[in-house]
């Protein structure tokens, strides 16, 4: 009797830690992880070239100083630890020691300041204007003497790419290097054929003991969603990453793949406030556009319920979001009035510009801010005029663009700030009001501190109807259940791929 009492104890017991871990399954090792994607790098060595899209397929060959967790905090990668001196200037890094590059030769502080002045000497070093220098202290401590220092310096520092000075030079410079790349991260690059394919194969020397979990990734250029949807039913892929198609998502979902949402993209409307003789200069006229249009309508229409309609500045995942806060929600009668307040009883023509795959969104659009009298006109841009206004020129009447959610809420400086790294035309007017909040924000170092300025950054571009918030995108990752990763929580540019791995299948 006491036997068996002891053994239906023990079997409740073990029953109890199988369910309570979540019966979690244990990391196994080994192949070979197919990936596909609607978007593929056209240079992915030379960093003083990459465009962002670029740099998603250095993740699993590359490493930076620092890198954000789940919480949007900046922590150590190929730094051990840094330290910040707002009263000198500078920030000290502790580069962590026994990291070598994929050809054998060290990773230290000379590599580290070489990698820093490829990216200076061409002009694509983040706030390079506001450094002095880079020096090697030792072997293992960089420092940079700042002119300025701001909260985000060490992100914006800390997030370059490292790469082997030695391989670069030893093979010839930027022409080698648009094809090839040498390496700290857990993946070694073998093969890249642009518009096909990237193949990268397991570090064995890799400074992660136990890690990579893998035997290697390839990369596959899809275009096409039928046919990447087709691939994963087939289970010819392992994984589709990045997708924001969310028609097919759901209905690979419903079929028993696995989905990691990804905090997606804000999309909004950039008025040409900035031109004293548009419409938008005038805020009755920018207000009455968010009056005119029923978020909540568009982001399930477009979205099928996986979107966030906003009226805010921020999404509700970001630390900048303000709770209880909106401002003008969907009130047709409402944006009449404020336009015949403004000037346009009649309403007004004006145009959008947008890219060919967002036709869906500005025709939404079109209907909503017609019944309020103000006649759209779509204007279609191909890729280079589209972003080209973004970055360079400015554009006339109305945007439609999506900019990335930085998990720290710093993407209000690099999309909205006084020294924007994305909308930097100054198309669109901004309150000295909003600057100065920025500015405070940028020169104050507790992050707690930081997020309350940063929402009231926010709070007070929304009052001043400084751009028009339509809602948060959804992107995601649908992988094979026998896949395991994370790819996409945190952002499209967080990868841990050292963790990745797959179940035997």
């Amino acid at each position: 009797m006491k036997k068996n009492l002891f053994t239906v104890c023990v079997a409740f017991f073990l029953a109890l830690i199988f369910i309570f871990t979540g019966c979690k399954k244990s990391e196994q090792t080994g192949g070979i992880l197919r990936c596909i994607r609607g978007t593929f790098p056209n240079v992915l060595g030379y960093p003083p070239e990459m465009a962002p899209g670029d740099f998603m397929f250095s993740l699993p060959y590359s490493e930076k100083l620092c890198v954000w967790d789940e919480d949007g905090n900046q922590i150590p990668e190929l730094a051990e630890s840094w330290d910040v001196d707002p009263e000198k200037k500078t920030i000290t890094w502790h580069l962590r020691k026994g990291v070598k590059f994929h050809d054998g030769t060290d990773f230290n502080a000379e590599a580290a300041k070489w990698n820093f002045q490829l990216l200076i000497d061409n002009r694509r070093l983040l706030d390079q204007d506001l450094l002095k220098s880079v020096e090697a202290v030792d072997d293992y401590t960089l420092r940079m003497n700042l002119k300025e220092l701001t909260c985000v310096s060490v992100m914006n520092y800390g997030w370059s790419i490292m790469l082997s000075p030695t391989a670069f030079e030893k093979n010839g410079g930027k022409e080698w290097a648009r094809k090839n790349a040498v390496g700290t991260g857990p993946y070694v690059l073998t093969e890249f054929k642009r518009d096909t394919v990237v193949r990268y194969v397991k570090n064995n020397n890799y400074w992660r003991e136990g890690y990579p979990l893998l035997d290697g990734i390839e990369m596959r250029f899809i275009p096409d969603p039928n046919t990447a949807s087709m691939m994963m039913e087939k289970k010819d892929a392992d994984i589709w990453m990045d997708t924001a198609d969310v028609k097919y998502i759901l209905e690979l979902e419903k079929k028993g793949l696995k989905v990691v949402w990804g905090p997606g993209m804000f999309w909004s409307l950039l008025p040409d406030s900035s031109d004293p003789k548009s419409p938008f200069a005038k805020k009755q006229v920018r207000e009455a556009l968010e009056y005119a249009i029923d978020r909540p309508a568009i982001a399930k229409a477009i979205g099928l319920g996986q979107f966030e309609p906003l009226t805010q500045m921020a999404p509700l995942c970001s630390p900048a979001y303000n709770k209880g806060f909106n401002p003008r929600p969907y009130d047709p009668e409402k944006a009449k009035a404020l336009l015949a307040e403004a000037g346009y009883p009649d309403g007004f023509s004006t145009r959008i510009m947008a890219l060919d795959l967002n036709k869906d969104i500005v025709t939404a659009l079109q209907n909503y801010l017609g019944k309020a009298g103000i006649k759209v006109e779509m204007d279609i841009a191909d890729m280079g005029r589209y972003f080209g206004a973004i970055f360079a020129t400015g554009w006339k009447d109305l945007m439609l663009a999506a900019s990335g959610i930085n998990p720290d809420a710093t993407g209000m400086f690099v999309h909205y700030g006084s020294r924007p790294m994305t909308f930097r035309t100054g198309t669109f007017a901004k309150s000295k009001e909003f600057l100065d909040i920025c500015e405070k924000a940028l020169h104050t170092y507790r992050t707690d501190d930081v997020r309350k300025e940063l929402r009231k950054a926010v709070k007070k571009g929304s009052e001043d109807a400084m751009i028009i918030p339509l809602y948060r995108s959804a992107q995601a990752n649908v992988m094979q259940d026998y896949v395991h990763s994370d790819y996409m929580k945190i952002h499209g540019v967080t990868w841990y791929a050292y963790k990745d791995w797959m179940e035997k299948h």
